[in-house]
């Protein structure tokens, strides 16, 4: 079992200017996360977002251009926390099947730590589409690995990187409704292993791999 926490939020290092410019903008971020787990894109303004930061509507401007700016900012952030978290999961597993597995396991992790960070990726989600982007490396790399080694089959890397992120997102909206860790236990076991059976895992094998990822899921007391 694992437990979350974000790695993002720390006052940068340098001169109180460099802190209170980096404490500014973190409160932008917190304040567009929580409005666009909300709200569509396009009915939050950026005075919505400067109102919820607390700070003056012209210093939004110092940070971003506008808001689709600090959307992509956003999306960043959080799948740069989700991929540094999944590395961690991940450090001594070298089949990509299980690095699949246990990846959906831990953004379901993350998403019960962080609900609105996870939203807010999933209500942005058509800004993850490009698998060449560099915060879908390691995704990209674990489906490329796995059709060269034989585990992954049927499938190119960008449809396996789509169903991928497909199933692991109608995951974790269905765990947002505030189901507990038998819910999420059972659905990482069951949706992981019906992810490697659509990568083309061995159909016997997958539910074995999927029951291992979600032996991660840790007790929320529920």
């Amino acid at each position: 079992m694992i437990a979350i926490r974000p790695t993002g939020g720390a006052d940068a290092p340098g001169t109180r200017t460099d802190r209170r410019r980096a404490r500014t903008r973190s409160a932008l971020l917190a304040a567009g996360q929580h409005l666009f787990a909300r709200h569509p894109l396009e009915s939050v303004s950026i005075d919505d977002i400067a109102a919820a930061a607390d700070i003056a509507k012209g210093s939004f401007y110092n940070y971003f251009n506008d808001k689709e700016g600090l959307a992509s900012a956003i999306i960043e952030r959080v799948q740069a926390d989700c991929e540094h978290h999944i590395g961690l999961a991940n450090a001594d597993i070298a089949d990509p099947a299980q690095r699949m597995a246990r990846a959906m396991a831990v953004v379901v992790i993350y998403a019960h730590d962080h609900p609105d960070c996870v939203q807010a990726m999933l209500a942005l989600s058509e800004r993850r589409r490009d698998i060449e982007a560099p915060l879908n490396e390691g995704l990209t790399r674990d489906i490329r690995e796995g059709l060269e080694g034989g585990q992954f089959a049927g499938v190119s890397v960008q449809s396996g990187v789509l169903v991928a992120q497909g199933l692991i997102s109608v995951a974790v909206d269905f765990l947002q409704a505030g189901k507990g860790n038998g819910a999420a236990i059972a659905v990482v076991r069951e949706m992981g292993a019906a992810l490697l059976r659509a990568l083309g895992v061995d159909p016997a094998t997958a539910p074995e791999i999927a029951a291992e990822a979600a032996g991660l899921i840790p007790d929320w007391g529920k």
